[in-house]
């Protein structure tokens, strides 16, 4: 099971539509020398009950409305863009960096992302609601590394509300011919050899 209380920033397990959307915002803001990274992307559904938490059953500040599979974070279609100055992060927006979130927002939106009027630093995919995301409809063209982490993620779930379907891209096991299935139902499964891994165990 996750650490809920750690963070992760690995593009690779974002959708790739959007994962080569949030690289083109890094890009971007790269030319522009404005200083944002990406703070977190893809987030359990673990560590979301985790951030839920907080500020409602355990200590601090509330950091979000979301409770589990109802953020983009656990589709693995949006990010936290924060600012990193100093080798350090910053949410600060005073000043001459009020312009520059904003334009952190224009950037995203010529990518095809969308910002939250709540939560500054985040970017999520537009056109997808979170409704067709828990009913298991995910945008099209997901990639192997995106749909093993979710479909991890839906399968180490085991609270409210239940997880949405996995992903149908990821390739499926080969059934089993029909008279190995006929010996398996009376019995007639063969010892693993001797020199077989399974015999280890």
């Amino acid at each position: 099971m996750p650490n809920p209380s750690l963070r992760d920033s690995n593009l690779i397990y974002l959708h790739p539509t959007y994962r080569t959307k949030a690289q083109a915002v890094l890009d971007a803001c790269d030319r522009e020398q404005l200083p944002f990274r990406i703070f977190e992307g893809f987030r359990s559904p673990q560590r979301q009950q985790y951030l839920y938490e907080q500020g409602r059953t355990r200590p601090g500040d509330k950091v979000t409305n979301a409770r589990p599979w109802t953020s983009f974070h656990q589709y693995g279609l949006a990010t936290d863009f924060v600012l990193y100055q100093d080798d350090r992060w910053s949410w600060e927006s005073a000043g001459e960096k009020v312009g520059w979130w904003n334009r952190l927002h224009e950037i995203g939106r010529t990518q095809g992302l969308e910002p939250l009027s709540w939560e500054t630093p985040h970017l999520q995919l537009s056109g997808v609601s979170i409704g067709d995301l828990q009913e298991g409809r995910y945008p099209a063209d997901g990639d192997t590394a995106w749909a093993e982490n979710l479909e991890a993620a839906i399968i180490s779930w085991t609270g409210i509300p239940p997880s949405p379907h996995a992903p149908v891209i990821l390739a499926q096991r080969p059934p089993m011919e029909p008279e190995v299935i006929e010996r398996v139902a009376a019995g007639e499964v063969p010892p693993a050899p001797a020199d077989d891994w399974r015999s280890r165990f």
